[in-house]
Protein backbone atom coordinates (compact mmCIF):
# COMPACT_ATOMS: atom_id res chain seq x y z
CA UNK A 1 0.00 0.00 0.00
CA UNK A 2 0.75 3.45 -1.10
CA UNK A 3 2.27 5.69 1.58
CA UNK A 4 0.56 9.09 1.22
CA UNK A 5 3.09 10.90 2.75
CA UNK A 6 6.08 9.83 0.67
CA UNK A 7 6.74 11.71 -2.91
CA UNK A 8 5.61 9.89 -6.16
CA UNK A 9 8.10 9.92 -8.94
CA UNK A 10 8.03 9.42 -13.03
CA UNK A 11 10.99 9.50 -15.53
CA UNK A 12 9.69 12.11 -18.50
CA UNK A 13 12.54 12.12 -20.07
CA UNK A 14 15.75 9.81 -21.40
CA UNK A 15 18.77 10.11 -23.42
CA UNK A 16 18.09 10.00 -27.37
CA UNK A 17 19.71 11.18 -30.57
CA UNK A 18 18.81 14.72 -29.30
CA UNK A 19 21.02 16.82 -26.55
CA UNK A 20 19.78 16.11 -22.98
CA UNK A 21 19.70 13.60 -20.17
CA UNK A 22 17.47 12.36 -17.64
CA UNK A 23 14.24 13.67 -16.33
CA UNK A 24 12.63 13.04 -13.55
CA UNK A 25 9.09 14.46 -12.10
CA UNK A 26 9.02 14.26 -8.33
CA UNK A 27 5.40 15.05 -6.58
CA UNK A 28 5.84 15.79 -2.90
CA UNK A 29 2.92 13.86 -0.55
CA UNK A 30 1.80 15.07 2.63
CA UNK A 31 5.52 15.31 4.25
CA UNK A 32 8.18 17.30 3.67
CA UNK A 33 11.13 15.78 1.87
CA UNK A 34 14.43 16.14 0.09
CA UNK A 35 15.24 14.61 -2.74
CA UNK A 36 18.62 13.75 -4.96
CA UNK A 37 18.79 12.47 -7.92
CA UNK A 38 22.02 10.45 -8.25
CA UNK A 39 23.53 8.08 -10.94
CA UNK A 40 25.57 5.69 -12.05
CA UNK A 41 28.58 8.02 -12.78
CA UNK A 42 27.55 10.64 -10.04
CA UNK A 43 26.57 8.35 -6.83
CA UNK A 44 26.77 11.85 -5.14
CA UNK A 45 24.25 13.20 -6.89
CA UNK A 46 23.49 15.45 -10.02
CA UNK A 47 20.53 17.27 -8.93
CA UNK A 48 18.35 17.90 -5.42
CA UNK A 49 15.84 19.69 -4.46
CA UNK A 50 13.45 20.24 -1.32
CA UNK A 51 9.67 19.89 -1.57
CA UNK A 52 6.67 21.17 0.56
CA UNK A 53 3.87 18.80 0.43
CA UNK A 54 2.08 18.91 -2.51
CA UNK A 55 5.09 20.98 -4.62
CA UNK A 56 6.51 19.44 -7.99
CA UNK A 57 9.77 19.41 -8.93
CA UNK A 58 11.58 18.06 -12.14
CA UNK A 59 15.35 16.81 -11.96
CA UNK A 60 17.80 16.52 -14.40
CA UNK A 61 21.01 14.96 -15.01
CA UNK A 62 23.42 16.25 -17.08
CA UNK A 63 24.52 15.66 -20.87
CA UNK A 64 24.51 12.29 -21.68
CA UNK A 65 27.10 11.07 -24.19
CA UNK A 66 27.31 9.19 -27.47
CA UNK A 67 26.87 5.74 -26.13
CA UNK A 68 26.79 6.35 -22.66
CA UNK A 69 24.42 4.11 -20.86
CA UNK A 70 23.20 5.47 -17.45
CA UNK A 71 21.30 3.99 -14.43
CA UNK A 72 19.78 6.81 -12.02
CA UNK A 73 17.76 6.41 -8.83
CA UNK A 74 16.56 9.00 -6.71
CA UNK A 75 17.00 9.03 -2.60
CA UNK A 76 14.52 10.22 -0.11
CA UNK A 77 15.19 11.79 3.09
CA UNK A 78 12.16 13.06 5.13
CA UNK A 79 12.31 16.68 6.47
CA UNK A 80 9.73 16.27 9.46
CA UNK A 81 12.17 15.06 12.30
CA UNK A 82 11.15 11.65 11.68
CA UNK A 83 14.21 10.42 10.33
CA UNK A 84 12.60 8.40 7.47
CA UNK A 85 15.19 7.64 4.31
CA UNK A 86 14.69 5.52 1.44
CA UNK A 87 15.81 5.00 -1.93
CA UNK A 88 13.72 4.66 -5.25
CA UNK A 89 15.94 2.76 -7.73
CA UNK A 90 13.42 3.50 -10.76
CA UNK A 91 13.58 0.09 -12.16
CA UNK A 92 13.27 -0.42 -15.95
CA UNK A 93 14.79 2.96 -16.51
CA UNK A 94 18.46 2.45 -17.30
CA UNK A 95 19.60 4.11 -20.23
CA UNK A 96 22.20 3.55 -22.97
CA UNK A 97 22.23 6.66 -25.37
CA UNK A 98 22.78 5.56 -29.01
CA UNK A 99 26.16 6.06 -30.62
CA UNK A 100 26.12 9.41 -32.83
CA UNK A 101 26.28 7.12 -36.37
CA UNK A 102 23.26 5.75 -35.95
CA UNK A 103 21.57 8.80 -34.93
CA UNK A 104 22.77 9.79 -38.18
CA UNK A 105 22.00 6.69 -40.01
CA UNK A 106 18.32 7.54 -39.19
CA UNK A 107 18.18 11.52 -39.62
CA UNK A 108 15.96 11.79 -42.81
CA UNK A 109 17.11 14.09 -45.26
CA UNK A 110 16.39 17.57 -46.01
CA UNK A 111 15.36 19.70 -48.18
CA UNK A 112 13.82 18.37 -52.02
CA UNK A 113 15.42 15.85 -54.53
CA UNK A 114 15.75 18.45 -57.86
CA UNK A 115 15.94 16.30 -61.50
CA UNK A 116 15.68 17.58 -64.94
CA UNK A 117 12.44 17.92 -66.97
CA UNK A 118 12.04 14.40 -68.51
CA UNK A 119 10.85 16.21 -71.55
CA UNK A 120 12.80 17.32 -74.50
CA UNK A 121 13.77 21.48 -74.07
CA UNK A 122 13.96 22.88 -77.05
CA UNK A 123 17.35 23.92 -78.85
CA UNK A 124 19.13 26.56 -76.83
CA UNK A 125 17.06 26.40 -74.03
CA UNK A 126 18.17 25.56 -70.37
CA UNK A 127 16.29 22.23 -69.18
CA UNK A 128 13.63 23.17 -66.36
CA UNK A 129 14.45 21.94 -62.88
CA UNK A 130 11.23 21.11 -60.73
CA UNK A 131 11.41 19.85 -57.44
CA UNK A 132 10.30 16.32 -56.74
CA UNK A 133 8.90 15.49 -53.71
CA UNK A 134 10.77 12.75 -51.55
CA UNK A 135 8.88 10.30 -49.70
CA UNK A 136 7.55 10.94 -45.91
CA UNK A 137 8.77 14.68 -46.04
CA UNK A 138 6.49 17.40 -46.84
CA UNK A 139 5.45 18.65 -50.36
CA UNK A 140 8.38 21.14 -51.38
CA UNK A 141 5.64 23.23 -52.64
CA UNK A 142 3.78 23.57 -49.44
CA UNK A 143 4.40 25.97 -46.92
CA UNK A 144 7.20 25.21 -44.22
CA UNK A 145 5.62 25.17 -40.50
CA UNK A 146 6.67 27.56 -38.52
CA UNK A 147 9.61 26.82 -35.79
CA UNK A 148 7.95 26.85 -32.21
CA UNK A 149 9.32 29.18 -30.01
CA UNK A 150 9.94 29.40 -26.08
CA UNK A 151 6.85 30.96 -24.44
CA UNK A 152 7.13 34.17 -23.07
CA UNK A 153 7.98 34.54 -19.43
CA UNK A 154 5.37 34.76 -16.89
CA UNK A 155 3.56 33.68 -13.50
CA UNK A 156 0.87 33.36 -11.51
CA UNK A 157 0.02 32.69 -8.03
CA UNK A 158 -2.67 30.66 -6.30
CA UNK A 159 -4.33 33.41 -4.75
CA UNK A 160 -3.46 37.09 -5.04
CA UNK A 161 -3.51 37.55 -1.01
CA UNK A 162 -1.43 35.84 1.78
CA UNK A 163 -0.90 36.13 5.11
CA UNK A 164 2.58 36.56 6.00
CA UNK A 165 4.36 33.07 7.03
CA UNK A 166 1.94 31.21 5.09
CA UNK A 167 2.13 29.53 1.53
CA UNK A 168 1.47 30.28 -1.72
CA UNK A 169 1.70 28.36 -4.91
CA UNK A 170 3.58 29.45 -8.11
CA UNK A 171 3.20 28.57 -11.32
CA UNK A 172 5.71 29.77 -14.02
CA UNK A 173 6.42 29.21 -17.76
CA UNK A 174 8.85 30.24 -20.64
CA UNK A 175 12.03 28.96 -18.63
CA UNK A 176 14.91 26.56 -20.37
CA UNK A 177 13.92 22.73 -20.14
CA UNK A 178 15.95 21.61 -17.32
CA UNK A 179 17.49 24.51 -15.81
CA UNK A 180 16.97 25.58 -12.00
CA UNK A 181 14.56 28.34 -10.97
CA UNK A 182 15.44 30.59 -7.92
CA UNK A 183 12.23 32.10 -6.41
CA UNK A 184 12.66 34.82 -4.64
CA UNK A 185 10.96 38.04 -3.20
CA UNK A 186 12.10 41.20 -4.93
CA UNK A 187 15.07 42.46 -3.09
CA UNK A 188 14.98 39.56 -0.54
CA UNK A 189 16.27 36.08 -0.20
CA UNK A 190 16.02 32.87 -2.19
CA UNK A 191 12.78 31.65 -0.84
CA UNK A 192 13.31 28.04 -3.00
CA UNK A 193 14.10 26.52 -6.42
CA UNK A 194 13.38 23.97 -8.74
CA UNK A 195 13.75 22.69 -12.27
CA UNK A 196 12.15 23.82 -15.18
CA UNK A 197 9.99 20.77 -17.03
CA UNK A 198 10.33 19.68 -20.53
CA UNK A 199 7.86 22.33 -21.47
CA UNK A 200 9.78 24.54 -19.55
CA UNK A 201 7.27 25.33 -16.80
CA UNK A 202 7.69 25.19 -13.42
CA UNK A 203 5.53 25.09 -10.07
CA UNK A 204 6.21 25.19 -6.33
CA UNK A 205 4.76 26.52 -3.43
CA UNK A 206 6.77 28.89 -1.11
CA UNK A 207 6.54 30.23 2.05
CA UNK A 208 6.16 34.10 2.51
CA UNK A 209 8.76 35.07 5.58
CA UNK A 210 6.71 35.92 8.84
CA UNK A 211 8.61 38.61 9.39
CA UNK A 212 7.36 40.24 5.88
CA UNK A 213 5.77 43.69 5.88
CA UNK A 214 1.97 44.45 5.12
CA UNK A 215 1.45 45.38 1.37
CA UNK A 216 2.40 44.89 -1.98
CA UNK A 217 5.26 42.43 -2.32
CA UNK A 218 6.67 40.80 -5.94
CA UNK A 219 7.69 37.34 -5.99
CA UNK A 220 10.34 36.75 -8.87
CA UNK A 221 10.83 33.59 -10.50
CA UNK A 222 14.71 33.75 -12.12
CA UNK A 223 16.18 30.87 -14.96
CA UNK A 224 19.98 29.97 -13.59
CA UNK A 225 21.02 29.44 -17.25
CA UNK A 226 18.55 31.71 -19.25
CA UNK A 227 18.34 34.75 -16.96
CA UNK A 228 14.86 34.56 -17.88
CA UNK A 229 12.79 36.25 -15.37
CA UNK A 230 9.11 36.23 -14.17
CA UNK A 231 7.21 38.63 -11.81
CA UNK A 232 4.13 37.94 -10.16
CA UNK A 233 2.52 40.59 -7.63
CA UNK A 234 0.88 39.51 -4.05
CA UNK A 235 -0.43 41.99 -1.14
CA UNK A 236 0.82 40.30 2.25
CA UNK A 237 -1.15 40.64 5.14
CA UNK A 238 0.05 41.07 8.38
CA UNK A 239 1.08 37.88 10.38
CA UNK A 240 -0.44 39.31 13.95
CA UNK A 241 -4.04 38.00 15.78
CA UNK A 242 -7.05 39.54 13.57
CA UNK A 243 -8.84 42.90 14.82
CA UNK A 244 -12.46 40.76 15.65
CA UNK A 245 -10.57 37.74 17.38
CA UNK A 246 -8.44 40.57 20.19
CA UNK A 247 -11.37 42.76 20.37
CA UNK A 248 -13.01 39.56 21.49
CA UNK A 249 -10.27 38.16 24.06
CA UNK A 250 -10.53 41.93 25.97
CA UNK A 251 -14.28 41.34 26.23
CA UNK A 252 -13.87 38.32 27.89
CA UNK A 253 -10.73 39.35 30.05
CA UNK A 254 -12.87 42.27 31.23
CA UNK A 255 -15.96 40.24 31.94
CA UNK A 256 -13.81 37.67 34.12
CA UNK A 257 -12.29 40.28 35.85
CA UNK A 258 -16.06 41.66 36.71
CA UNK A 259 -17.00 38.64 37.92
CA UNK A 260 -13.97 37.80 40.24
CA UNK A 261 -14.61 41.29 41.86
CA UNK A 262 -17.91 40.65 42.72
CA UNK A 263 -17.30 36.86 43.84
CA UNK A 264 -14.67 38.88 46.41
CA UNK A 265 -17.03 40.79 48.24
CA UNK A 266 -17.96 39.73 52.12
CA UNK A 267 -20.08 40.50 54.69
CA UNK A 268 -18.68 41.39 57.78
CA UNK A 269 -20.12 41.06 60.98
CA UNK A 270 -19.15 41.97 65.05
CA UNK A 271 -17.95 39.36 67.10
CA UNK A 272 -20.91 38.46 69.15
CA UNK A 273 -23.25 40.38 68.09
CA UNK A 274 -26.13 40.05 65.77
CA UNK A 275 -25.54 39.84 61.78
CA UNK A 276 -25.31 42.71 59.90
CA UNK A 277 -27.09 43.36 56.37
CA UNK A 278 -25.04 44.06 53.76
CA UNK A 279 -26.63 47.72 52.15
Amino acid sequence: MDDPSRPDARVTHGPSCRPGGVLVEVTAGTAPYAVRLATTREPAGEDSAELQPGEVVVLATGEVDWGETIDPLLEFAALDGSGVRYVDDLDGFDFTRPAEADCAAITPPTGAAQVPDIGTPQAGADAEVVPMPVPGLPDPDAALPVGRVREPAAAVASTGRVVAGEEVTLRGRGFVPGERVAVRLQGGAVLSSVTAGPDGQVVTAVRIPAGTAAGSATVELIGKESTTTAAVGLEVAGGGVPWPLLTAGLALLVAGAGVGAASGRRVRRPVGGPPMRSA
